[in-house]
Formats: C-alpha cells, structure tokens, sequence
C-alpha cells in the first residue's frame, strides 16, 4: 500500500511544476541547441526511441519532445524527460542551459554522480532526478541555484553527510525529498531551521542522532518524514504542535521514551501518524482523539501500556488503526464500531 505521504508529495512536485507556466516558441537558439545534442550522446538507451526519432538536427530544438522554451526570452526553460526509459550520464553540458527553470529526468536509469554544472543554472526552480541510479554526494555547487524550490532526489543511490551550508543558502526551497538513499551524519540545524519548507523527506536512510527540538519551529510544514533512518532518542513535544502538518512519519527507528502526556495540542491538518517499529513507552495520549483529520494512525511495534483510549471512536475519518504488538491493557474496545 502506497504511503500517504509518497502521494502528497507527488502532488507537490506536480504543481509546482505546473506553476511554471512554460510555453514553446518557434525560435531557435544555437547555444541551446549545441547542448542538447552532447545530451543526448550521452544517452545509450533510449527504450522507446523517443529522442532517436525526435531530437534530430534536421527538427528544429523547440520541438523535440520534453523541450519547452519561453517566449519572450526564446531559450531553453524547462526539459522534461520523466519517464522515457532512458539509460546513461548526464552530460555537463546541461549548465550551459542558463535559463533553465526546470530540470526533470526521474523514474530513468541515468547513471554516476550528480554533476556539479548543475550549479550553473542560477535560474533554476525546480530538480527533479528521483527513482534513477544516480551516486556519490551531491555536489557542492548546488550552494549557488538560489532560486531553487524544489529538489527531488530520493530513489538513488547518493551518499554522504547532508551539507548544512546549501540547506542554509537556498532560503526559496518548499520541498525536500532526499528519501531512498545512503546519506549519514545527523540532521543539520538549517533542515530545522527554514520554516519556509513545506515537505521534508529524509525517510530510509542512514541517519543517526536526535530529532532537533528545533523542529518545532517548522509553523509551515505540511510533511516531515524520517521513517526507515537510525534516529534514537525521544520525540521532542514541539513537533506535536506543528498546526499545519498533515504527514508526521517517524517509524522504524529506534526513538524511545513517552509521548508527552499534555501540552497544547494544534494538530488539525494531521491526516497521517507513523511511530511503529520503535521502542516508545507510555501510554497512548488521549489528545490523539483530537485530530480530526487522522485517517491513520499507526502505533504498532512499540512498547505502549495502559488502556486503549475510548475516545478514539471519536475519529470519524479514521480508515486505519494500528496497535498490535504493544502492552497495551485488554479492555472493552465497543468503540472500534464508532469508526464503521
């Protein structure tokens, strides 16, 4: 079952890509041109024969599949290839594409290191190169795409310390997805830090450390996700008041100690909760009854005791309960066919 979470950030990606709002022309740009073509050379399968077929010198560049140019400017802005099958590098000719706004290659099989051109492109707003086999660290030029708001690079296979001085640089960003990957270290203050991020995704990595309380600074957040890491510790309360978040997935670490037992709860948006597979201990806060929102709430795998909360059957949109695995106390639980 595909998570929540992995949906909604999905959304997120494809409206910001739409807000972009680019348009092709019928004006050539020889700068432009002479970097696609090194692109594709770089390219050594293309399944479908898409740009086989279609991104030929005798085909004008503007109407090669997945280019779009504005108007106005009459050069390269966005160059979406998602989807396409296609296998090899990416040619460093890409930062030759100046005024690029938007660079999508997921869900292919590019290959080796994120190239470090990418940190010319100063226009950029959105990079999108998840679910391919793209290794080493992310290099450091991405210091210098200021305008960045989106970057999406979880599925592959890149490694290393999350670098605090580009989180702390790209003051634009509203959504992380770095999920699905090898990096370490802990979690750098400025991922804490940027109340302008709406999504943080971290999940399956291998990060260690405790969860800033920082994070409670986060008034804007709409996902933090950290599933599936070697986080420890406990959750710190501040997270727990975050009133626009809709996704909170903290499960398969190794996170301890009770969840706070009162505080002013502000958690209307909430529509998912993950603890599972932890070692979290206490009983289950009957503040939890409050989320109205909460279509799941998964506490399986824990050391939870004391009785289930009747007031559970509170939660009208409630599709998913979790509890198994726990020391929780035997008692009447007629409430469960109030979520009927």
């Amino acid at each position: 079952m595909k998570r929540f979470y992995t949906t909604m950030s999905l959304v997120v990606v494809l409206l910001y890509m739409a807000n972009l709002s680019l348009a092709t022309t019928s004006s050539s740009n020889f700068t432009d041109s002479s970097t696609l073509l090194p692109f594709k050379s770089k390219i050594k399968i293309d399944t479908n024969n898409v740009l086989g077929s279609n991104w030929t010198e005798t085909e004008s560049f503007y109407n090669w599949v997945g280019v779009s140019c504005s108007r106005r400017i009459q050069r390269v802005t966005s160059l979406n290839l998602t989807g396409l099958g296609l296998q090899g590098t990416i040619s460093p000719y890409v930062g030759n594409l100046s005024f690029l706004v938007m660079l999508d290659l997921s869900n292919n099989s590019f290959q080796g290191n994120l190239i470090r051109e990418i940190g010319h492109l100063r226009r950029l707003s959105v990079l999108v190169l998840q679910i391919n086999l793209l290794e080493g660290v992310i290099p450091a030029s991405v210091y210098h795409c200021q305008t960045l708001q989106v970057i999406s690079l979880g599925g592959n296979k890149l490694r290393g310390v999350l670098p605090k001085y580009w989180l702390s640089n790209l003051t634009s960003l509203h959504f992380l997805y770095l999920g699905h990957n090898n990096f370490t270290g802990t979690i750098p203050p400025p991922l804490v830090n940027n109340s302008r991020l709406l999504i943080r995704s971290l999940h399956q990595n291998n990060l260690h450390g405790s969860i800033p309380e920082e994070i409670g600074n986060l008034h804007n957040s709409e996902g933090i996700v950290l599933e599936a890491n070697n986080l420890n510790g406990t959750i710190p309360s501040s997270i727990f008041n975050i009133s626009s978040l809709r996704v909170l997935a903290l499960d398969t670490n190794s996170l301890s100690g009770a969840l706070p037992s009162t505080f002013g709860l502000q958690l209307p948006n909430l529509g998912a909760l993950y603890l599972n597979e932890n070692q979290i201990s206490g009983s289950i806060p009957l503040y939890l009854s409050n989320c109205s929102q909460l279509t799941l709430l998964e506490l399986s795998s824990n050391q939870f005791t004391g009785p289930i909360p009747a007031s559970l059957g509170h939660l009208e949109n409630l599709q998913t309960l979790n509890l198994r695995e726990n020391q929780l106390e035997s008692l009447e639980l007629s409430f469960l066919t109030d979520l009927t």
